[in-house]
């Protein structure tokens, strides 16, 4: 496993380091309006997206047992869905335009819905390559999408094209990633039989419940953003929110595109699950829990020396956002270990109800603006993620003391950082923000490390023996049982 994060964090973090150019950029050229008038756009293509698969894509992953035969039908499963959903959503483009009061939105949302066709000829294919253990290739391809979404952007940017440039490249990244994934694993084609399918497509429809309805939860906001705050006040919390969700795109989401592969041969071993469980949990939140907790402290200096200040309004709502995303980045890979034991019905229920409450809670924090609807999140996110938690540890058996004990490190590591540079900033006077910013990264890092270092030096050591055998084995691809050997 942490063989196939390697190879996919590599490719994360080595264009992680142009695309963020290409954001700055961006962000420096194009007006708040911009990006709200995206914004309005990807909250019902996002749910199409989402849709537009109809799980089948983790019924693969998830069922090994399944047949090449089977296997070709949900491939076309996908294609079907992917074309009814671009149909859906260009009959919805007009209304939709209505509802934001944006003439602009329609044409738009119409172009941005050509990703529906064109990313379901590849579902299936990236399906396989995640149930082969093929990480490598699949590293390839995102970073290949990546660095083609930033070269688009830019280009449209500086031709003058405003918010078509981010719809170019949203057209262009997932048609390269499609293209690569195609050519390296191609799948034929047969028509859907039910009754052979009707237990993948069961279990295809509970994650797909699951998903629309997380989609609707983490998306409500911007809708409700637009529709009340107006255009500029959303591009202000999309910043924010792209910003704030880094730490986790890179820590986090590289753990969630691995485990369900592994997730799937264990699925009847609870004493593996339980390792998988404590390990991950303490390796995600000593990685993630500093860089959110961290950002959320210099939240306004990171705005005025990146963005600068006609960004200002983005700041309270990074702050609260990233709190949020600490308590997200170490409880996000629990689906998909619920979902291999059994519990993909609960999972998709439970996953309904939260978006309920949350889409209120949106609604109700608007009266006080951008902050308001973003600190739902940190306020609300424990009720989902809370339950999740109870369900793994009553399946697996663990202990609630084990599960807190393997946070404590980051924890206490994160708690001295955040003292520490408070302390700095009250009592440094340092007036100029480039070098508080960078003063303020420096000693929260080390301090950080040296915290963690000290107190827990055998988990350090612990967790350094797992990575560090697997970065000195040549490439390979692992058997379907090499996780559990």
């Amino acid at each position: 496993m942490v063989h196939a994060v390697a190879w996919t964090g590599a490719a994360t973090w080595a264009t992680q380091l142009i695309t963020w150019g290409y954001m700055i950029v961006i962000a420096r050229m194009l007006a708040p309006s911009d990006y709200g008038l995206i914004g309005m756009a990807t909250v019902p293509l996002g749910f199409f997206t989402v849709a537009s698969e109809f799980g089948v894509g983790n019924s693969v992953i998830m069922m090994p047992d399944l047949t090449p035969t089977e296997v070709s039908q949900l491939n076309t499963v996908a294609v079907l869905c992917g074309v009814i959903l671009f149909i859906m959503s260009c009959l919805g483009a007009y209304p939709l335009g209505q509802f934001f009061k944006a003439q602009d939105l329609p044409a738009v949302v119409v172009a941005l819905s050509l990703t529906l066709i064109i990313a379901s000829f590849k579902t299936v294919p990236a399906a396989l390559l995640q149930r082969e253990f093929r990480f490598r290739l699949l590293a390839k391809t995102q970073a290949a999408e990546a660095v083609s979404y930033g070269l688009a952007a830019v280009v449209g940017v500086v031709l003058g094209a405003r918010y078509w440039s981010l719809v170019m490249a949203s057209i262009t990244g997932v048609t390269v990633s499609t293209l690569f994934v195609l050519w390296n694993r191609w799948h034929g084609f047969a028509w859907p039989k039910l009754a052979a399918l009707r237990q993948s497509l069961l279990f295809s429809a509970h994650i797909m419940g699951r998903r629309v309805a997380w989609y609707c939860s983490s998306n409500a906001d911007c809708a409700i953003v637009g529709r009340v705050l107006g255009a500029a006040a959303l591009g202000s919390y999309n910043i924010a929110w792209n910003i704030s969700q880094q730490p986790q795109q890179k820590f986090t989401d590289l753990i969630t595109g691995v485990v369900p592969s592994y997730f799937s041969e264990a699925q009847n071993d609870h004493a593996a699950l339980r390792q998988y469980v404590l390990t991950i949990t303490q390796a995600l939140s000593m990685l993630t829990l500093p860089a959110t907790l961290g950002l959320a402290l210099v939240a306004d200096d990171f705005i005025a020396v990146v963005l600068g200040p006609k960004w200002v309004n983005s700041v309270g709502p990074l702050r609260m956002l990233a709190v949020y995303t600490a308590a997200r980045s170490i409880t996000s890979f629990l689906p998909p270990l619920l979902n291999v034991t059994g519990q993909s019905r609960f999972v998709m229920w439970h996953h309904i109800v939260a978006a309920f409450y949350l889409t209120a809670g949106f609604y109700f924090g608007s009266r006080w603006g951008i902050v308001g609807v973003a600190l739902v999140w940190p306020l609300l996110y424990p009720l989902l993620a809370v339950p999740l938690c109870v369900r793994v540890f009553k399946i697996i058996s663990l202990s609630v003391e084990k599960y807190v004990d393997s946070l404590c490190p980051a924890l206490t590591g994160s708690l001295i950082m955040i003292a520490c540079v408070l302390v700095l900033r009250a009592f440094l006077p340092i007036r100029d923000v480039h070098i508080r910013l960078v003063i303020s990264i420096i000693a929260g890092a080390v301090t950080y490390s040296i915290a963690v270092a000290v107190l827990y030096s055998g988990r350090v050591r612990r967790l350094y023996r797992i990575v560090w055998p697997t970065a000195q084995k040549p490439a390979f691809t692992p058997g379907p049982y090499s996780a559990l050997n």
